[in-house]
């Protein structure tokens, strides 16, 4: 396991305080419960941020993945749309929703999978963004963006 600089100096500290200290036994114990438990903690912290860090990670290699195999881009009128988590996306011209499976993306980095739910309660399946992938990635958004500017969906 990999220890943080503010970890060593902590643990540095409460042995230092330990070996020189004058106070009463309690009071070290005391000392040694507060230091692990502070080890703990940023342990636990590094921990989430290495977890949060692969996560983002993968979801940019599907971003990626989705803008390089051709996802149609939401357009309106010759403008972007960011996409909407759990809303359907329709064809401008039909007004009809896009087929279960559709891969969409925005210019914004965020890529996503119409998938069937009720999205407004009523009992009735269609396809709404769902399985969303954000990727950081510009040049690749805006070389798909360059390659599909005929695009027209809302």
């Amino acid at each position: 396991m990999k220890l943080d600089p503010i970890t060593l100096l902590l643990t540095a500290g409460t042995s230092v305080s330990l070996l020189f200290g004058s106070g009463n036994v309690t009071s070290t114990f005391n000392s040694l419960g507060n230091a692990r438990e502070m080890m703990q903690t940023a342990t636990a912290k590094n921990n989430e941020l290495r977890a949060t860090q692969q996560a983002a990670k993968n979801q940019a290699a599907i971003a990626d993945e989705r803008y390089k195999n051709g996802c149609l881009i939401l357009l309106y009128k010759g403008q972007l749309v960011a996409i909407a988590q759990g809303k359907p996306v329709y064809d401008p011209v039909t007004k009809q929703p896009l087929p279960k499976g559709t891969v969409v993306c925005d210019g914004y980095g965020t890529t996503a999978i119409l998938e069937p739910r009720d999205f407004d309660g009523d009992g009735k399946f269609q396809p709404v963004v769902a399985s969303e992938a954000f990727t950081g990635n510009s040049q690749l958004i805006k070389q798909s963006l360059e390659n599909n500017r005929r695009a027209a969906y809302q």
